[in-house]
């Protein structure tokens, strides 16, 4: 996979991550887990180690953990938590992610934030590694393109700009762009993820796991919305001649206006993600 991100961004969405996973996904898992007296798990497009941070305290007993990115310096800053055992790989998610699946006979594969960055034929090649390992598989924080600014952290009202529906799309069409894995799937990965895994034998929850952001998260708010501005715009450039430059300005202008929602501190801020739970028929 070629996309890469930046270590102060997997920093700043770390705890909103860890807040935001549905529940009921790893209350299954850990009981999976438990009967099956499981311990080997791998890890795909791993980072800096969110995702071990978050399971290895909730699944009991000696974790192997087997990590793999394509980014070395993600990988070097990776802590392994105490009762885990970790194995680093540097190497890419399409031929050394489908090899460590196999070779070190997961009992678990599971990855974060990452299958809206996939295509759909990687995604069968991964659901049918994992059938063939017999693994189960926890996919979560899939972004599901769903974009909503409330009145604030507290008030369900929505509190739309004009202009959120065409950055939306402007956005949600960029990420549909390929990264390094074929057409990414974008904000279909989570439906595409579910029928697949189902259509290889396993039961399969597909479960909500929203970033709701409030002032308090002013700092990852002003990330996406910097993001957000820098995804359309790009998508703008390879758009149709039709999208011209008072499509820019649009987009430009709309962030200004969201930027200055957030400096105001009320402000709420869904962003819709979800949480796919695999296990073994």
């Amino acid at each position: 996979m070629s996309a890469t991100f930046d270590p102060a961004w997997l920093a700043l969405r770390e705890p909103i991550d860890h807040r935001s996973r549905a529940a009921a996904a790893m209350s299954l898992l850990a009981q999976a887990w438990r009967a099956g007296g499981w311990s080997r798990i791998v890890d795909l497009g791993s980072g800096t180690g969110s995702n071990l941070r978050y399971l290895a305290p909730r699944l009991p007993g000696i974790r192997r953990w087997t990590l793999i990115d394509h980014d070395a310096g993600l990988l070097a800053r990776v802590t392994a938590p105490e009762g885990t055992e970790v194995r680093r790989i540097v190497g890419d998610l399409a031929a050394t992610g489908m090899d460590a699946i196999r070779e070190s006979e997961a009992d678990l594969v599971t990855a974060s934030a990452l299958l809206d960055l996939v295509s759909k034929e990687w995604l069968e090649t991964l659901a049918a590694a994992c059938r063939r390992s017999g693994s189960a598989a926890l996919f979560a924080l899939t972004y599901d393109g769903a974009i909503q600014w409330r009145a604030a952290a507290d008030d369900p009202r929505p509190a739309d700009d004009p202009d959120d529906g065409f950055v939306r799309r402007s956005v949600n069409a960029h990420q549909r762009r390929d990264k390094g894995l074929g057409p990414a799937l974008g904000p279909m990965a989570g439906l595409r993820a579910e029928t697949t895994f189902r259509a290889a034998g396993y039961r399969v929850w597909l479960l909500l796991s929203p970033w709701r952001l409030g002032p308090g998260d002013a700092a990852l708010a002003r990330a996406l919305v910097d993001g957000w501005e820098a995804a359309a715009l790009e998508a703008l450039r390879e758009a149709p001649a039709q999208a011209g430059s008072a499509d820019a300005d649009r987009v430009r202008a709309w962030a200004e206006r969201r930027r200055a929602t957030i400096a105001g501190g009320r402000f709420g801020l869904t962003v819709g993600h979800l949480d796919l739970l695999a296990l073994p028929a």
